[in-house]
C-alpha cells in the first residue's frame, strides 16, 4: 500500500444525528442520539472517500467527543490536510481517523481496491456477538438476551452486575457470555473486589475493562481466573505495547477510530497476536460509514474473538448506508467493492445533517 493518497482539494464535514432504536445504556452514560461527524474527501483526480469519527456525544467514554473532534477538524486537521502539511495536533486520534480514513477510501476508490484487499483481511463475514445494554430489571435483561440469540455481552456496573449475570448464565449455561464494566469498579473497593470474585465464578469468556487503570488491570488479572480484556487504555499503537509489556490483560478490544484509524488498528491487531493474545473489533455505535470500514478490521487473521460490531438493523432504521447486515449463519458481512464498499444515501444524509461546512485551500 502507498504512503498516503494524493492530496485532496476539497474536504466536506458534516454533523449528524440518528436517533438509536434503542438507547445504549452502560455505565459511562446513555445515549439515545447518535451524534456523529462524517467526512467526506474529493481528491485532486475527482475520486471521494468516507470516513466516520467514532467519538461519542459526551466526554465520559474517552477525553474525545463529538463537539470537540467538529471543532478540531474544522480548525487544525482538515486546514493541514488542504496545505499537505503536519497538523501538529496532539491526541484527538477518532478525529484523525476519520480524515485518514477517508483518504484511505478515496485512494482504494481511486485504484479500484477494496479496504479488506489492502489490510489483508481474510474472509467475507465475520462471527459476531450481542451487547445488551444495561436494563430497568432482571427479567427485562434475560428477554433482551432470550431474543438475541448467539453469544452475547452484558453491560455492567457496581450495583448491576452478580444478579443479572447469574440469572443469564443459569437460564444459558452453555453459551458464550461476556461482561463489559467500562472502568466503573475500583480495585481498592471491598464490596467492588467482592463482587468481581463472584463474577469470576460465572464462567465468562471475558471481563472487559472491570477497573480504568492499567496497574489494577495487572492486579486483578493476578487475582482473577476469569480472561482480563483491555477496551479504554487500548487507545494507540504504543498504548496497546504497553498493555502488552506489563501483562495488564489476554484479550484487547481493538477499536479503529480510537487507536487513530484502520491502520493503526490492523498493527494493534498484529501486535496482540505476536504476543498471544486474543483480539477483538468493538462497536462504537457506528453508522454504515463506519461500521463497514470496522467490520474490514474484525475480519483481519489476528481477530481471534466474535466481534461486537452489530448489524445495522439493531440501531438505526434506516441507516445513511446500505444496511450492513449479517448472513444466515449470524455472521456480519463485509461489504465488498472499492474502498470500504459502501457510500451514504444522499437523501438520509441531507435529513440527518445539522451542520456542514464544505473546506477548500
Amino acid at each position: 500500500m502507498p504512503d498516503g493518497p494524493p492530496r485532496p482539494v476539497q474536504v466536506e464535514l458534516r454533523r449528524i444525528r440518528l436517533p438509536l432504536l434503542t438507547p445504549h445504556v452502560a455505565a459511562h452514560g446513555c445515549e439515545a442520539v447518535r451524534d456523529v461527524v462524517l467526512v467526506a474527501v474529493e481528491l485532486e483526480d475527482g475520486a471521494a472517500g468516507w470516513g466516520e469519527c467514532a467519538a461519542l456525544g459526551r466526554p465520559t467514554y474517552t477525553a474525545e467527543y463529538t463537539a470537540g473532534a467538529w471543532a478540531v477538524l474544522c480548525a487544525e486537521l482538515v486546514p493541514a490536510a488542504l496545505a499537505d502539511r503536519a497538523s501538529g495536533v496532539v491526541g484527538h486520534p477518532m478525529a484523525k481517523a476519520a480524515l485518514g480514513d477517508a483518504l484511505l477510501d478515496a485512494d482504494l476508490r481511486r485504484r479500484g481496491v477494496g479496504l479488506a484487499a489492502a489490510l489483508g483481511a481474510t474472509g467475507g463475514a465475520v462471527p459476531t456477538t450481542t451487547v445488551i445494554a444495561a436494563a430497568a430489571a432482571v427479567a427485562e435483561t434475560v428477554a433482551r438476551v432470550a431474543a438475541a440469540g448467539g453469544g452475547f455481552k452484558l453491560k455492567i456496573r457496581p450495583g448491576w452486575d452478580v444478579e443479572p449475570l447469574r440469572a443469564v448464565r443459569s437460564t444459558w449455561p452453555d453459551r458464550w457470555l461476556a461482561a463489559d464494566a467500562n472502568g466503573s469498579y475500583d480495585a481498592a473497593d471491598d464490596g467492588d473486589q467482592q463482587r468481581l470474585l463472584a463474577i469470576d465464578q460465572l464462567g465468562l469468556a471475558y471481563l472487559e475493562q472491570p477497573t480504568s487503570t492499567l496497574l489494577e488491570a495487572v492486579a486483578l488479572r493476578r487475582s482473577l481466573t476469569t480472561p482480563i480484556c483491555l477496551d479504554e487504555p487500548v487507545e494507540s499503537l504504543d498504548a496497546a505495547r504497553i498493555a502488552i509489556a506489563l501483562a495488564a490483560a489476554t484479550v484487547l478490544n481493538v477499536k479503529p477510530g480510537r487507536v487513530g484509524g484502520v491502520r493503526e488498528a490492523a498493527a494493534v491487531v498484529a501486535g496482540a497476536a505476536e504476543a498471544g493474545l486474543d483480539a477483538f473489533v468493538g462497536g462504537m455505535l457506528e453508522t454504515g460509514v463506519g461500521r463497514a470500514t470496522a467490520a474490514v478490521v474484525a475480519a483481519l487473521p489476528g481477530c481471534t474473538l466474535p466481534t461486537d460490531l452489530g448489524p445495522s438493523h439493531r440501531y438505526f432504521r434506516p441507516d445513511l448506508t446500505a444496511p450492513v447486515e449479517v448472513d444466515g449463519a449470524g455472521h456480519l458481512v463485509v461489504p465488498p467493492g472499492p474502498g470500504i464498499g459502501v457510500t451514504p444515501d444522499p437523501d438520509r444524509l441531507d435529513a440527518a445533517t445539522v451542520e456542514r461546512v464544505v473546506c477548500t485551500p
